[in-house]
């Protein structure tokens, strides 16, 4: 390549590392389980990021590599990794065409980000890269809105500005429609045991300035003109004031999407 690539995130990687919520511990000890990973496994994480999910699943010693296209979002997880002291191998590439050696890990992830890719190639490549018995865990943090009035009222304002657009969002999608993608990538890939699906809860506090950073990490949100944004950002302020959340902590639940599955023995 003569040109480093880059997607729509990099512009802001440093918010999207900052803002984006994490994962708890219980969702990485759930796929351990689920999939029988090693203290010491090796783990490729496809669409990395910033490395969110990457520096949660090396803390527990799996021995990572993260696989990201975006030039700014690896070069935020690289800095990050050295300063943190985590030995994570960052390679620039698809999840499509990782360059990885064949069956070289015990484990593929994709967090918040399966839905970017061209899915049933992304499966395909997975299974060439994790080897036999191995598994593969596909994960989303979703905002719980039946469980939180500040949450079902964001939800209600983006619906006001963006719809129910194709717009290439997993929440945007809708659960079915996501369900029935995800299920279709895998189907009639035979390196692939069953779909296994959980929704595992968690929570996190986070101040209005987060909430709102949060919020201007999605992309629908960036591809509004300035006017646009300025309006976003009014009304969410007004919404958050309206809650009383402008100078307290408050609560976001949320759900994980979480699909596994085992790699074929063959």
């Amino acid at each position: 390549m003569t040109a480093r690539s880059t997607r729509p995130f990099d512009a802001w990687a440093d918010d999207y590392d900052r803002y984006r919520p994490s994962y708890p511990d219980s969702l990485f000890d759930e796929i351990g389980s689920r999939l029988g990973v090693a203290p010491d496994a090796r783990v490729v994480d496809l669409g990395a990021g910033t490395g969110i999910a990457t520096f949660a699943m090396a803390r527990r010693g799996w021995r990572l590599t993260a696989v990201e296209p975006g030039a700014a979002m690896l070069d935020q997880l690289r800095q990050r990794a050295e300063a943190d002291g985590l030995n994570v191998e960052a390679v620039e590439a698809s999840a499509e065409e990782t360059g990885l050696p064949d069956a070289a890990f015990d484990l593929a992830t994709a967090a918040q980000a399966f839905h970017w890719f061209d899915r049933p190639r992304a499966v395909a490549e997975m299974a060439r890269i994790v080897r036999p018995g191995g598994g593969m865990a596909l994960f989303w943090n979703v905002r719980r809105a039946e469980a939180s009035e500040v949450v079902a009222d964001y939800e209600r304002l983006i619906g006001r500005f963006f719809g129910d657009a194709g717009i290439g969002q997993y929440q945007q999608h809708g659960r079915a429609a996501e369900e029935a993608a995800t299920r279709a990538a895998f189907d009639g890939n035979p390196a692939w045991q069953e779909l296994t699906y959980s929704e595992p809860r968690h929570e996190q506090t986070v101040d209005a300035e987060t909430f709102i950073g949060m919020a201007f990490t999605a992309s629908y949100v960036r591809r509004l003109d300035p006017d646009g944004q300025a309006r976003f950002r009014d009304e969410l302020e007004t919404l958050l004031a309206a809650h009383g959340v402008t100078d307290r902590p408050f609560t976001i639940p949320y759900r994980i999407d979480l699909w596994t599955a085992r790699r074929s023995d063959r």
